[in-house]
């Protein structure tokens, strides 16, 4: 099971990062058109980029290799929080309009 575990932990750690930089890329460019439709499947879909990377989060935690080789998580935890944030605050922006 620790042989499984440490593959797992190892393909995690890839998606993680993968699913970062996929987030800024993309949370990075506004919406193609200027309607609030559009606005409000951007937003969606950062949310839903959002869900995976804390999924990830969780099977990373689950899964996780001695202390020493998962220290960038308190990092990723971080990024999530900070994200989620950034998020919310656009969405209650969006109620305002």
């Amino acid at each position: 099971m620790s042989r499984l575990r440490g593959l797992v932990s190892a393909e995690i750690d890839r998606a993680i990062e993968r699913v970062i930089s996929s987030y800024q890329a993309f949370a990075a460019s506004a919406p193609i058109a200027a309607d609030a439709k559009d606005f409000a499947a951007h937003h969606a879909a950062c949310k839903a980029a959002l869900a995976h990377l804390d999924l990830l989060l969780k099977i990373a935690k689950i899964t996780e290799v001695p202390a020493k080789e998962a220290e960038g998580e308190d990092e990723r935890l971080a990024l999530v929080a900070e994200a989620r944030a950034a998020v919310c605050a656009d969405d209650a922006g969006e109620d305002d309009a």
